[in-house]
């Protein structure tokens, strides 16, 4: 009976370290995205490409949206009305980029969590599934909590 307050506070205690690691990794993300996006965009000669790319790297924490609220109506803009070729790169870049988070994200959110990358993966599909586009965030931060328990529970069973 005395072994519950260490279990609930260890528990909380990973799930801080948890969320911090998922906030680190959200940050890490954004810094990739705004990286990807400063070289595409200056490759391509768009104009302010930097401050774009800070502010579309900001805009990528928006689940499901991120980057494409700002990318996809920018292509289709520039391809119909302004300049076809412009349009086709920027499209072309968004592609890159979201197929490069594809494979990044996993890796680099379950190192920070402490969650296997599948499990990630997984939970975030889930959640979105589940929860809708807030659910692309807290279904990491679910694995997270139930990963805590887990691994506290076998932790505490370990020293008994």
């Amino acid at each position: 009976m005395d072994n519950r307050p260490n279990l609930f506070k260890e528990i909380v205690k990973d799930t801080g370290k948890g969320i911090r690691g998922f906030l680190k990794s959200r940050l890490i993300i954004m810094f990739i995205t705004f990286i990807i996006l400063s070289i595409g965009l200056t490759i391509i000669d768009a104009p302010f490409a930097i401050p774009i790319a800070i502010l579309i790297s900001i805009l990528d924490i928006i689940p499901i949206l991120g980057a494409g609220i700002v990318l996809i109506p920018w292509s289709f803009v520039s391809y119909f009305w302004t300049n076809k070729e412009f349009g086709i790169n920027l499209a072309i870049l968004y592609m890159v980029m979201t197929i490069l988070k594809q494979f990044i994200e996993p890796k680099i959110l379950g190192d920070q969590i402490g969650v296997r990358p599948l499990y990630t993966f997984i939970a975030t599909i889930v959640g979105s599934i589940i929860l809708g586009p807030i659910g692309v965030l807290l279904g990491p931060l679910i694995a997270v909590v139930i990963n805590s328990i887990i691994r506290v529970n076998k932790n505490l069973n370990r020293k008994k």
